[in-house]
Parts: C-alpha cells; structure tokens; sequence
C-alpha cells in the first residue's frame, strides 16, 4: 500500500509528551524441563493523544487505540535501558506459580532468561518486573528525564511487559510452525526501496497479508491440537510492536516472534573494527597485507551482514531448536526472495551431523550465495557452536516435516532456485539422494500451502476450502481475487507429484461451488 507524503508528516509532528518503561518481548516456546525467555526493556515515547494512565497491553507494549497509527519509524527511536535489573514471574491464567531471583540484562536493555524449571506442558504467560538499573549513566538519565518530565512510567518494582509462553512435552511429536513474514505472510513490496522505505510508515491495518495466509495459519492451529507457531523474520527489532500488532489485527495465535537486533549488529561491525585496526600483534607478524585483507573481508561482509538473512535466520532456528523436543516435527515457511530455501537446507544437514564443526565453520565462512559473501568468522563459529549444543541434546535428528516455498514474482524460479542451492551447498553433498531429508516444495501462495499440509494429512479437506473462500475480495498481484481469477489459481498450483489429486480435487469442489 502507498504511504502518501501527508501521513508520513503526521508520524514526524506527533509529539512526545512523556516516556513509559516497557520491556519488549516476542513470546517463548521451551519444554518441560528448559524454558527461554528473552526481550529487550526499553523506554518509549508517550505521544499524543495518551498518557501515562492511558490503558496499556503488556502482551504488545501499546496502548489502546495506539495500533491504530504505531508504526516501526515511530519505534525506531526506542530507548535501551541500560544493564535493568530484572525477575520474571510466571503465571497460568491468573495463579502466580513461580518468581525468579533478581538477574541483570545488558548494556543494550536485552535479557535472557534459561531455566530448567520443571513445567506441566501447557500454555503460561510471564511478566517482567523491573527492579532497577546497574548503570550510573542510566540512573542519571532517569533522574534528567524525572526532573524535565512529569508523565513517566520509571518506578522501581513494577510489571513492565509481558510474553507468551508455550511449555510442550519432553515426548511430544506434535508440529512446531516456523514462519517467514515478508513475501511469506504478508505482501510486502521488496522490489523497490520506495516499497521497502514504505515498510517503515505502514501501520498494522496498511500492511497486508498474502491472501489466505491468516486464515491457513489458523486451520493448521484448529488441526494440529494448538500446535505452536513461531515467526522469524530478518526485519529490525524496531519493527516488534508495529508487526505483532498486525499478527493480532488477523487474528492469529503467534506464540514467539523473532527479529533481528539492527543496532546490535552495527555495534558489533564498530567493535571488531577497532580491534582490526589496532591489533598491532597481528600486523607485525603477519605484515601489512595480510592484514588489510582480513579487514577489507571484515568490512565486506560485515556490511553485506546487516541485510543479509542467512546469518541471522540459521542461528536463530539452531537456537530455538535448542529448547524444543526432541521429537517435534516442525514445519518451515518461507519464500524465494532471498534464501529461505538455502537456510532451511542447511539447517536439516546441519541437524543430521552431515556437516559440523571445523568443516561447517570454514564452509559459511567462504559461502558464497546470491552475489553476497555475508558470514563473518565470528557468525560462523557461532553457528558451530549452536550446532554442537543441537547435537548434544537431541543426537544426530532432522526435525523437519515439510518445507514450503512460497514463489514470489519477485524472486528466482524453480529452476534458478535448483542450480543456486547445488552450486552453494558443501561439496560431497548431493540433497536429492539423502534419506530422512525434506527438500522444499515451491508452490504459490497460502493455496498451494494448504494442498501440501492436506496431501501430508496435517489439515483436513475442509481447511483448504476455508483458505480458499477466505481470499475471495482480497487483493493479489495487482487484482482483485473475484471467482474467475480464484478458479486459475486452483487449476495453475505448482504442487509435487503427491499432491497432484488434491489439487485436481479442489480444483472440481470449487469449480462446482462457484457453477452453482
């Protein structure tokens, strides 16, 4: 949707009238026996028309009436509180049945909290009390802010935010859902960057979702006994409020959503640049050249880093495998923009041990994919590490159900996708003769999904013709989806051969509806 110059001068007058402490969470899902909860505490402007006392959501960090017109350029000025002392509480409906000690977070506001506290499966929510903060500067900041502003929200000891938290059974070999956002649930202009810079502006109503993708996230909830479903996207942190607001606006059950940390990763770039420069041992030793080209590689890389997903996505599921059970069975959507479709590759061999260690460290090192070289030494020895810790606690296991590729006209063709990965993946490695591997299926839109998960039995026939009626009116490739253009759909599927007669069968159901 086109965000007209008028609306984006009402974001930039909106005045800020006062700041509330909020700690910024995606959700968790752990088992049993280890849970993960993570966020960032941040202090975010009170803008016109609200105030301090003004009705708050802990589960989004808005307040009502605020998803109204919250945007990610809005949030992109949220203030990290520095090194917050903090406790997590957790609760199941409204009994509290645990609170933990008093822990720090770090110089940028983000905490973790890893427990191996003994949880009945099932559905909990957290909260985050703020118990002060370990830092000088920040206390004095605080103190500034107090003196200036008489509409704030920084006291000691209270609620600050709230998540999500699914506890699955350590022998539970149901479904996890792992989802992509742009290009996979929402229609996202990524072909220009007048289309990405709009991004920035939209709010929750303007961002809209692929056609039946809401409606198929929840049959697959209905059909799979509630099973857990996790957004990862590349998008910025800032990007949090605005995007789970939307989720919600489609009415979606989310139980984590993950983005990546921008500033982070900017700080990182800075650090290990310095280091670079004035590691005079390495200079000395190995001479001049040597060393210029380890920082121009640094530079490169680290820059690509920041647009890049493969980095941020991979380690991302390694560590969210982490907490999962061991025999879950998870599903994995993406889309071919960028490289789900590698990512999710890689992350299947990586589980099945086929690459690993020094070996695996050296491969992302030199990979080179889509005209990027975007994995520094330091992301790669992490992704090592997250492997081993996979290995460790869950042996050498593929998780991984079915893949589903979502084929934007934005991105690369089948075919194109084919010879991308087999010219990327480690030598030795043919994918199409390993047992126990799932390749992606490229199909289009939340349709060609939901014959997949019918062709698979994880949802029933009825599902794919709710996804189906569900797009009817909406808006889909520069057209309105009426009854004519919803029928080419169904007939022009890209689906494997498996599903080939569910396709062909729904293609009859609807043909026969909309005849009569």
């Amino acid at each position: 949707m086109d965000i007209n110059e008028q609306e984006i001068k009402k974001q930039f007058s909106r005045k800020i009238r006062g700041k509330k402490r909020l700690a910024i969470c995606g959700g968790s899902i752990g088992r049993e026996n280890r849970i993960l909860i993570q966020g960032q505490v941040v202090d975010a402007g009170i803008r016109e028309p609200f105030n301090v006392d003004s009705l708050l959501d802990f589960l989004t960090g808005l307040f009502n009436g605020e998803e109204d017109f919250i945007t990610p350029f809005l949030d992109f000025s949220l203030a990290p509180v520095r090194k917050p002392f903090l406790k997590i509480q957790i609760l199941r409906e409204t009994e509290l049945i645990y609170e933990s000690d008093i822990f720090s977070g770090s110089r940028d506001g983000f905490f973790n909290f890893d427990s191996q506290l003994k949880l009945e499966p099932g559905l909990y929510f957290y909260q985050v009390v703020f118990q002060g903060s370990d830092s000088y500067r920040q206390q004095t900041r605080d103190l500034n802010f107090i003196t200036n502003f008489r509409e704030s929200r920084i006291n000691n000891y209270t609620v600050i935010g709230m998540g999500r938290l699914t506890v699955l059974p350590s022998d539970y070999t149901g479904y996890i859902t792992t989802s992509d956002i742009d290009q996979t649930y929402l229609a996202t202009d990524l072909e220009t960057k007048g289309g990405k810079l709009a991004t920035l502006f939209e709010t929750p109503e303007q961002k809209l979702p692929i056609p039946g993708m809401p409606e198929l996230y929840k049959e697959m909830k209905l059909h799979t006994n509630n099973s857990p479903l996790s957004f990862i996207s590349a998008s910025p942190h800032f990007f949090r409020r605005s995007l789970a607001a939307t989720i919600r606006k489609d009415g979606i059950e989310m139980d984590s959503l993950n983005l990546k940390y921008l500033n982070g990763t900017l700080q990182n770039v800075m650090d290990k640049a310095i280091n670079s420069i004035f590691n005079l041992d390495d200079l000395f030793r190995d001479g001049f050249a040597p060393a210029l080209n380890r920082m121009k590689k640094f530079w490169n890389s680290s820059y690509l880093s920041l647009f890049d997903q493969l980095t941020y996505k991979l380690s991302t599921l390694l560590h969210n495998r982490l907490y999962q059970p061991t025999r879950a069975k998870e599903i994995l959507m993406g889309d071919n923009t960028e490289s789900d479709y590698l990512i999710f590759t890689l992350y299947q061999l990586i589980l099945m041990d086929l690459i690993s260690g020094k070996e695996l460290e050296d491969y992302l090192y030199n990979l080179h994919f889509l005209g990027r070289n975007a994995v520094t030494r330091d992301n790669a020895i992490k992704i090592k590490k997250l492997a081993s810790e996979c290995l460790a606690i869950h042996g050498k296991m593929n998780p991984v159900e079915v893949v589903l590729i979502n084929m934007s006209h934005m991105g690369p063709v089948t075919e194109e996708m084919t010879d991308h990965l087999d010219k990327a993946l480690p030598i030795g490695i043919n994918i199409h003769h390993l047992e126990n591997f799932k390749l992606y299926h490229t199909t289009e839109g939340a349709l060609g999904f939901a014959v997949i998960l019918h062709a698979k039995n994880i949802i029933p026939f009825e599902s794919m013709i709710n996804v189906a009626t569900s797009m009817l009116g909406k808006w889909f490739n520069g057209q309105v989806i009426d009854e004519k253009y919803l029928l080419s759909l169904c007939r022009n599927l890209s689906v494997p051969d498996y599903a080939e007669g569910t396709k062909h069968l729904l293609r009859d159901v609807v043909e026969t509806a909309l005849q009569s």
